[in-house]
């Protein structure tokens, strides 16, 4: 058995990598990282794998047969890893490795709006989160400079109310073409009482060299892989934690945690992928492995690590998304540079929040996106009987007038949508597979039909032709990588896991770091209310190690 480590962290995506480098700074603190995946960052590899792959989804450039075994990255369909138990699905994937979500994820970093946080004290729905916009706003600058976040400043201080008491460490990623394009056929237009605006996104990737990585090349495969580094993954801060002296043990799976009988976390146990087993011990301990690992780990240590809180497993989020797609009447030269770059941020907020959930909207620079893959359009003109210069004509004229619109959801957290362990899955090291409970309610499907409206009336301004959803089915809806909730935070040990700081309620010394704490989901990709939270974390490790 190891001992003596000051702090252990589980998991190595942006939480918890960045909490093993922030507590290394100080240079007195002995430090275990453990991630249950492959500790393989090499990217060419995984770019090669992406360019050989048909499917192009999240998972193509990660597949891996021994990864599969033991740290397999979950897939919708089947119950290969996690089994759904209800007729609605959660749509949403991870991948199990060095650096977690950050390797597939876009890019969008936008922050939370004050009113995210009050939601009951607002609008009557859900529960206010233990802290407010104001406690997190210094972090949310740390965040981004850590992340390394491009961005506009002007455009977006003050923005439904959250201010901004810095500038972004880097200038904003160039607008897209077709940007310019929407904003001038939608000049001028309101829907619903309220002027439609875009706005430049924030995003984890470099306008200009930054943290010795390069600027943006405008690839187009953020999702699923930056081929140069340019956007921003958590193995930037691994690497950073490894050279100041944090041991990184990659392929360690953690089964459960250990009590000493008192208010304390005393033993990690952990098995490497050939089944031997481990234990490791420290002052202080962090779990940061996804809202879906984390209270896997916690159900998974009920004997050894019982806790009082009923809320462990429960309140799964996403951001249930929905698109839409036309071809505009004149070109806005899609797929040069990253899949979006503006936004349409006016319907996050509103006292509509009372009945229906708020939501981001995506200006997309993808053409149609899954609506319809240029490989189709093109199989569309071949099957239709054109050739060569026809064909190419034909091909031209089409794929650089097509957009699409997305929107991302807020959800309400519901008791209801829940992990938990199986009793006959088990994967191959002996370790439960989680099921999953997934609904949505009217406060959903709500937002989804004035969504719907709301694009039909933007295609329509525009002048679009050949419109259409990417399901006629208005319940439709697709996952957008958004997994929160599980373990949130609150005052209440009933119905949350940490307090305001992310310290659990049961045990001192416990730490839990990452999307899983979220007390209500928003409409903002997470990655940066993440890592804010992490790094206020740190802080108070470090107060907690001194």
């Amino acid at each position: 058995m190891d001992t003596d480590y000051d702090l252990i962290v589980v998991g190595a995506g942006v939480a918890g990598a960045m909490i093993a480098a922030w507590i290394a700074r100080e240079k007195k603190h002995k430090v275990l990282l453990l991630e249950a995946g492959t500790g393989n960052t090499d990217r060419w590899p995984r770019v090669a794998q992406f360019v050989d792959t048909y499917t192009k989804i999240p998972s193509a450039p990660y597949r891996d047969e021994e990864a599969e075994k033991f740290a397999p990255f979950p897939v919708v369909i089947g119950d290969k890893y996690y089994k759904q138990t209800t007729d609605q699905k959660f749509k949403s994937t991870y991948p199990r490795r060095l650096g977690g979500s950050t390797w597939h994820f876009l890019g969008n970093t936008p922050r939370f709006v004050p009113t995210d946080f009050r939601m009951q004290s607002e609008y009557g729905r859900s529960e206010d989160w233990p802290i407010d916009y104001d406690t997190l706003e210094k972090w949310y600058c740390h965040a981004e400079t850590e992340l390394g976040v491009s961005g506009d400043h002007d455009a977006l201080n003050g923005m439904l109310g959250a201010h901004r008491s810095a500038p972004f460490p880097m200038p904003k990623i160039w607008l897209a073409y077709g940007d310019g394009i929407v904003s001038k056929l939608l000049a001028g237009a309101e829907y619903d009482g309220t002027p439609i605006e875009l706005k430049p996104t924030p995003q984890a990737r470099n306008a200009e060299p930054y943290q010795g990585r390069p600027a943006c090349a405008g690839n187009s495969s953020c999702v699923p892989i930056c081929p140069i580094g340019a956007k921003y993954d958590a193995t930037v801060h691994v690497e950073e934690a490894r050279k100041l002296g944090v041991e990184v043990r990659s392929r360690a799976v953690v089964s459960h945690l250990e009590g000493d009988g008192n208010d304390k976390v005393s033993k990690v146990h952990y098995l490497d992928w050939s089944g031997k087993r481990h234990e490791v011990t420290g002052k202080t301990v962090v779990l940061a492995c996804h809202a879906v690992e984390t209270p896997k780990i916690l159900l998974n240590s009920a004997a050894t690590l019982p806790m009082r809180s009923e809320a462990v497993g429960k309140y799964l989020m996403d951001h249930p998304q929905g698109y839409a797609g036309g071809v505009l009447p004149e070109p806005v030269f899609p797929f040069r540079g990253p899949p979006t770059t503006s936004g349409i941020d006016v319907f996050r907020d509103g006292n509509f929040r009372r009945e229906r959930g708020a939501f981001r909207m995506s200006i997309g620079n993808d053409g149609l996106g899954r609506i319809s893959p240029i490989n189709k359009i093109l199989e569309k003109h071949i099957d239709s009987g054109l050739f060569g210069d026809k064909l190419n004509a034909a091909l031209k004229n089409e794929a650089t007038r097509i957009l699409r619109i997305s929107y991302s959801t807020e959800m309400l957290p519901m008791a209801q949508n829940t992990v938990t362990l199986s009793t006959t899955r088990f994967d191959e090291l002996g370790i439960p597979k989680p099921d999953l409970h997934f609904e949505l309610d009217d406060y959903s499907y709500n937002a989804f039909v004035f969504c719907r409206k709301l694009l039909k009336f933007l295609f329509d301004k525009m002048g679009a032709t050949d419109f259409a959803y990417k399901a006629d089915d208005p319940k439709e809806y697709s996952g957008a990588g958004h997994i929160m909730g599980t373990t949130r935070m609150g005052s209440d040990i009933k119905t949350s896991v940490v307090d305001g700081d992310c310290r659990s309620h049961d045990y001192q010394n416990l730490y839990i770091a990452g999307s899983s704490v979220f007390t209500t989901g928003g409409t903002a990709n997470p990655t940066l209310t993440v890592a804010a939270l992490a790094l206020r974390t740190a802080g108070q490790i470090l107060e907690d190690l001194r």
